[in-house]
């Protein structure tokens, strides 16, 4: 139904007359009209004859129109409201947003580098593959003189020095770590007395590469000297001093050693087993069974497997990638470099007197010179490792030192 329909005036049931009057209740005098008495009096109709009910349905529609237009005028409000809210909003949130990638870039970043750290110490710390997948060389030399692995029970005893050794992940890692300290100076010597290189390898055999070692039966330092093996090679020996603790000094002594091994028994192999159990125990098995073959003489069992040890040390540091060591160059350990002074003492010197000297401290200069056994360096002449650069610093103390000696 249309608002204009809803709007129309129904007839009245008391229908006006034809000239628009209609019953009256009152007397024009306004006296009281008895209840349902005809007086004849006629007023004029109201216009179009509105009930009551029709208004109150008008009202009613009206109002829920009204409500209507509010809601509609609300949600508009409300809609303009969210637009404002929406166009301001995203200002805000770009910022924050902004920010937070920011901050994830550097995350991405620090992250980054922590995976390529990380990856580089997986490859260097990667588990290694089983002992089984790696073999022997086929063809094995040391001091320039074949293995005969054709023998069975060569091979054999190689094997098992090779398995034996590669079952020792942590030890050849020290090996590999501290021959990047010594071999250089060993290397050297022994090109310049035209010794085979392979003999370096002995002090792997030997000692581990371990200056301050001590065996059960009295050898000591890298080349494992024993007391009088160590005097006649020039290293002394007393309560104050051991020669034996001295790398460069035992070096010499143990390269003119086994060059006079050598040239007796015109043998590396027998030379080395030689230096193990001492040349006249070699000697007296050449002579017992009538062979100067090592690999077929029956010597202690140290002994025999001393030259197979040897050559295994050579078979994996020559190329430890090969066996699954990898380490990265920082993981080596620095090369020994030291300043080697003479000096010549009447009266003990203290080794923290040198350390303040030299700017430096009582242990760097006690581990440089582990031949020194107390905290003083002895009456006599003496050869002092000092770090490099110091030297001079030295010889200028040392002057005052001994220019005061002599005043007292």
């Amino acid at each position: 139904m249309r608002l204009v329909e809803m709007f129309t005036p129904l007839e009245s049931p008391t229908a006006c007359s034809e000239d628009g009057a209609r019953p009256a209740s009152r007397s024009e005098a306004g006296d009281k009209i008895p209840f349902g008495a005809n007086t004849g009096f006629k007023a004029p109709c109201e216009p179009s004859g509105w009930k009551v009910r029709d208004l109150l349905t008008g009202f009613t529609i009206f109002s829920i129109v009204f409500s209507l237009l509010g809601c509609i005028t609300d949600r508009s409000v409300s809609t303009r409201t969210e637009e404002v809210i929406v166009q301001a909003a995203p200002s805000e949130k770009d910022d924050v947003l902004a920010e937070r990638l920011r901050a994830l870039e550097q995350s991405i970043s620090s992250l980054r580098s922590e995976v390529g750290e990380l990856g580089s110490r997986l490859r260097s710390f990667q588990a290694r593959p089983p002992l089984t997948v790696y073999k022997l060389p086929r063809e094995v030399y040391l001091c320039g003189e074949r293995f005969p692995l054709e023998d069975r029970s060569v091979w054999e005893n190689l094997d098992r020095e090779f398995l034996v050794a590669l079952d020792s992940e942590a030890q050849i890692l020290l090996w590999m770590k501290r021959a990047r300290r010594y071999f250089p100076h060993i290397e050297k010597r022994l090109k310049e007395m035209g010794l085979p290189d392979d003999l370096k390898y002995l002090t792997i055999t030997e000692s581990g590469l371990r200056p301050s070692a001590v065996s059960s039966s009295g050898a000591s330092g890298i080349w494992q000297f024993i007391p009088p093996t160590g005097e006649k090679y020039g290293m002394r020996r007393n309560r104050t001093i051991d020669e034996r603790f001295d790398f460069f000094k035992a070096t010499e002594g143990a390269l003119t050693y086994l060059k006079s091994l050598y040239e007796e028994f015109q043998s590396w192999a027998l030379a080395m087993a030689a230096y193990n159990a001492g040349e006249n125990r070699v000697r007296k098995e050449i002579e017992l069974q009538q062979t100067r073959n090592y690999f077929y003489l029956d010597l202690p069992l140290e002994t025999e497997r001393y030259v197979y040890k040897i050559a295994v040390a050579k078979i994996i540091l020559s190329d430890p990638g090969r066996f699954g060591f990898q380490m990265e160059e920082k993981e080596f350990y620095d090369p020994l470099q030291v300043e080697r002074v003479q000096i010549e003492l009447t009266k003990p010197l203290s080794i923290m007197d040198i350390a303040r000297a030299v700017g430096s401290y009582y242990k760097e200069i006690k581990e440089m010179n582990l031949h020194f056994s107390e905290e003083t360096i002895p009456p006599g002449v003496h050869l002092l490792n000092l770090p490099p650069g110091t030297s001079d610093w030295f010889w200028i103390f040392f002057s005052t030192w001994k220019r005061e000696l002599e005043c007292k």
